[in-house]
């Protein structure tokens, strides 16, 4: 019995210092600060307008559609990215403001932003970049390229530093819950609509030969801080985008 109570005894020890290692550690850390704020626009660029023919169909691009996560360093032009921006949330029907995607009760809450790289796309400097669809343009909000930055709060998964371009799929779920009450509704219907998007661009990005991989893998407060978010607006998905490697 004196032996089992010894045991006994030096159980407890060990787990009293793993408890009081636990708790220096952990109030030792601290948590990164989201710092939300109003959108600050650096600077507007036109983008062309997209163009609704292609040599490839639906059925054709549905087949080809896979998931790419090696890219070519070959640069994509406006036009490219236009296409994309479009197919995300592009005005489809300018008189009653349809979009590419539809959305529960014509609420349209997502935002889409472009964080492009150093000679990625021609004719366009490396930021980040807010998709405005009012007026088919790019709103600058962030100077250099921050590809890097960006994989880093993606888990550092490397194609997303590797790729050209990435799109950032976000979501207002409060702008929903306005229309729809019912958290779990609202919420669904956010998440829903994020999906529609995402076969877009997979679906635009195989039809003008490049390819894309759907990431909701990441860190959200560095997203948050990364892309200078309003208070309203969540990260919800991450589009690396490019011409694959052969």
């Amino acid at each position: 019995m004196q032996k089992k109570s010894q045991y006994v005894l030096l159980a407890i020890i060990l787990l009293l210092t793993f408890l009081v290692v636990y708790l220096v550690f952990s109030t030792s850390i601290k948590p990164v600060q989201t710092e939300n704020q109003p959108r600050i626009i650096l600077g507007s660029f036109d983008l062309p307008p997209a163009t609704v023919s292609s040599d490839m169909s639906v059925d054709q691009a549905i087949k080809s559609r896979r998931s790419v996560r090696s890219f070519s360093a070959t640069s994509l032009t406006l036009q490219d990215v236009s296409q994309l921006l479009w197919a995300s949330q592009g005005i489809t029907d300018s008189e009653r403001n349809f979009r590419a995607a539809p959305s529960a009760g014509h609420v349209f809450p997502m935002e889409i932003y472009l964080v492009t790289g150093n000679n990625s796309i021609q004719g366009l400097e490396a930021g980040i970049y807010h998709y405005n669809p009012f007026n088919n343009t790019l709103e600058k909000i962030v100077e250099g390229d921050q590809r890097y930055n960006l994989s880093q709060a993606a888990h550092q998964q490397k194609w997303v530093e590797n790729a050209p371009i990435s799109l950032v799929v976000t979501g207002n779920y409060q702008k929903m819950k306005e229309k729809y009450p019912d958290e779990r509704i609202s919420t669904r219907f956010v998440d829903i609509e994020a999906g529609h998007i995402g076969e877009n661009i997979y679906l635009e990005a195989v039809a003008n030969g490049m390819g894309t991989v759907a990431i909701g893998s990441f860190y959200d407060d560095q997203m948050i801080n990364l892309l200078k978010l309003p208070s309203t607006e969540t990260p919800i998905y991450i589009y690396p985008v490019g011409y694959p490697n052969s």
